[in-house]
């Protein structure tokens, strides 16, 4: 199958590689990802000030965002984690990494569809 038409949210390849190919467990692991939540969980701390939680927040989601194939968030996650360890404001990404996180997850939902 020709995955190039998840591409840029999901890179399907690279995710089977961290399951050693196991398609199954991979679209099982797609299925149980909760990127709403989590990106909620990084908004929250966002809009709250909390850098301790923000921290953690962020590095969670890039950390499974890395695991699973999905490079757009990790590259706005990371500028959010990177902001926020050198202490500089992050909130204009807010709308970028809700904007990247809807469309993972519909691209989450389409993938699934296809196989």
């Amino acid at each position: 199958m020709d995955y190039r038409a998840f591409l840029p949210d999901i890179d399907v390849e690279d995710g089977k590689k961290r399951v050693m190919g196991n398609m199954s467990l991979y679209a099982r692991l797609l299925g149980r990802f909760d990127g709403e939540k989590m990106s909620a969980n990084v908004i929250d701390a966002i809009d709250a000030g909390d850098e301790k939680n923000l921290s953690q927040a962020a590095h969670a989601l890039k950390g499974t965002a890395a695991n699973l194939g999905f490079p757009v968030i990790c590259r706005v996650v990371g500028e959010i984690d990177a902001l926020c360890k050198d202490g500089k404001n992050c909130t204009h990404l807010k709308q970028d990494l809700q904007d990247a996180t809807d469309a993972l997850c519909a691209a989450i939902k389409r993938f699934l569809e296809s196989i």
